[in-house]
């Protein structure tokens, strides 16, 4: 990855992160690495191993292809996805609240 690629991966796994409210503490934790490790990765100023990209996309909930290169990839089993893509990343935080407001609503528990 260039330094331009790893500054946006980064700056993506930070904004999913913030978007469904965890703390670096909680991800690095969950994704079994140092606190300062996950830092640096926010930063763009490290890069990871496929595990732990693995790991980053389950704990954050969200596919490999847009944590690399920022798509929202379609998907036949996520119909979700169609809706989303088409919203601005505004919109999508937003969209991501109501759900979460929705989901606490019916009882789901993090």
């Amino acid at each position: 990855m260039t330094h331009e690629e790893l500054l946006l991966f980064g700056e993506r796994i930070r904004d999913r992160r913030n978007s469904i409210g965890m703390t670096q503490e909680s991800v690095a934790e969950q994704v079994n690495i140092s606190l300062r490790f996950y830092q640096m990765i926010e930063r763009g100023e490290k890069s990871v191993s496929l595990d732990t990209l693995m790991q980053i996309s389950r704990t954050l909930t969200v596919s490999i292809d847009y944590l690399l290169f920022g798509n929202l990839a379609d998907s036949l089993e996520n119909p979700l996805t169609n809706i989303l893509a088409k919203l601005s990343p505004q919109e999508r935080a937003d969209a991501a609240k109501i759900l979460q407001l929705y989901a606490a609503a019916c009882g789901y528990r993090e």
